[in-house]
């Protein structure tokens, strides 16, 4: 199908339980994807999409459901529901590591992720964690899984071959989304920031030991960062001052800020295109942003409350 043509984005909207595929080059959404039938008789519970992953062999798409405690996979090219997994309480985010065929899926209430085996489509265990796990990133040669336990300040190290926890990593604060850098030798960790101390933070690890390198103090709450190829420059979506935050690693200083519509949420690069995307949780819009011009380029309509972005 041409909307799963490369560089095209698929966005998870959180309130309307639904999909979107969109083109940033025509500037629109080309297919959504409801995740309840619309004709049945009777108001379905909510779902909760949030922070989605994609086999591109089998072009599945894995949605964490967070009012629904479930995995759903979802089939790109007929629309329709392959398959639902009952996880645990709350889940947040997923990750798929082909090296070793399982699906990891952070579930918030239950203090765990659970392990997902790609051939049964059963979970085969469930890792415990710290207190509220919310974001996962897993490192580039698909060893360790990262996981940003919000409530416990802690990132839990899980080893993936063995499944098997390794340790968690104290943080001073309260990590709830993370990032690597593009060269995977880096961990960016964002900081939750808490009504009664609206002071943005972000953790720079090294991913070989663990080690915090540095602290940075950006904005007053900072949802998701990404980086540049050359690890000098990050952007930060910024959900009270609605804003994207651009930070100059080499010159350790704040260069810019770009406005964008309010509570701005995911935010995803494309290095090849020089686009940075942002989904708009107010608006109900995905922003796409030129990165040399440092200015907003378009904003695109997308389902209620998007959330994450994944680039075909």
């Amino acid at each position: 199908m041409k909307d799963l043509s490369q560089g095209n984005l698929i966005v998870s909207n959180f309130f309307d339980d639904s999909i979107s595929i969109v083109d940033p080059v025509q500037g629109k959404e080309l297919r959504r994807i409801y995740l309840h039938q619309k004709d049945k008789a009777h108001p379905p519970e909510r779902l909760g999409p949030h922070h989605i992953a994609i086999d591109r062999r089998l072009k599945n798409l894995f949605v964490p459901n967070t009012y629904h405690s479930s995995l759903e996979i979802i089939d790109l090219l007929t629309g329709k529901a392959k398959e639902v997994i009952s996880v645990g309480s709350f889940p947040s985010q997923v990750i798929i590591c082909k090296k070793y065929n399982y699906a990891y899926v952070a579930n918030s209430d239950s203090n765990s992720v659970s392990v997902i085996n790609m051939d049964t489509l059963s979970v085969a265990l469930q890792i415990p964690t710290g207190e509220l796990p919310h974001g996962m990133v897993m490192t580039t040669d698909e060893e360790r899984i990262f996981v940003a336990n919000q409530g416990a300040r802690t990132i839990t190290e899980i080893i993936t071959s063995t499944n098997e926890k390794k340790k968690c990593h104290i943080v001073n604060g309260n990590p709830w989304h993370l990032k690597l850098s593009y060269d995977g030798n880096y961990l960016y960790a964002v900081h939750y920031s808490h009504l009664y101390d609206r002071k943005g933070k972000i953790y720079i690890y090294s991913i070989k030991e663990m080690e915090l390198l540095r602290t940075l103090h950006i904005g007053k709450m900072p949802v998701e960062v990404v980086g540049d190829k050359t690890n000098e420059t990050l952007y930060i979506s910024d959900s009270d001052m609605n804003s994207l935050h651009i930070y100059s690693l080499k010159n350790d200083t704040m260069e810019d800020s770009i406005n964008l519509s309010k509570m701005p949420h995911g935010v995803e690069i494309n290095h090849e295109k020089n686009e940075i995307y942002v989904t708009g949780l107010h608006d109900n819009i995905l922003h796409v942003i030129d990165i040399g011009k440092k200015a907003l380029v378009k904003s695109i309509p997308v389902g209620q409350e998007p959330t994450s972005i994944v680039i075909l």
